[in-house]
C-alpha cells in the first residue's frame, strides 16, 4: 500500500492512498469553484471553501474529490516515487 504526500488548498498535508486515486484533472476557476464577483474584497486569510489557490483536482474511486495546490506533473511524480521509498524500507 504507497501513499502520497500532498497539499490541500489551505495549505496543510493530507496523506492520499494510491490505490484509491482515479484520476488527476487541472482545476479550472469557474468549474470547479465559483469566481468571485469583481467589487468583492479578497479576505487575507482563505475560508475553508476557498479553491483558489488549487492546482488540481484528484477524484477519488469513492466518488469524492480532493482539492490540491501541486500541479499534474508533480502528484504523478510522487506516485512513481511513493513505491521505491517502502522497497528500500523493506530492504527489497
Amino acid at each position: 500500500m504507497a501513499w502520497i504526500k500532498a497539499t490541500n488548498p489551505l495549505g496543510h498535508p493530507i496523506y492520499l492512498n494510491v490505490d484509491q486515486l482515479m484520476r488527476i484533472r487541472p482545476c479550472i476557476a469557474g468549474v470547479d469553484f465559483p469566481l468571485p464577483s469583481p467589487d468583492t474584497k479578497m479576505p487575507r486569510d482563505h475560508k475553508d471553501g476557498d479553491l483558489t489557490s488549487a492546482k488540481s483536482i484528484i477524484d477519488l474511486v469513492s466518488g469524492g474529490t480532493q482539492a490540491v495546490r501541486e500541479t499534474q506533473d508533480e502528484i504523478i511524480q510522487c506516485i512513481k516515487n511513493a513505491g521505491k521509498d517502502e522497497d528500500k524500507a523493506a530492504g527489497v
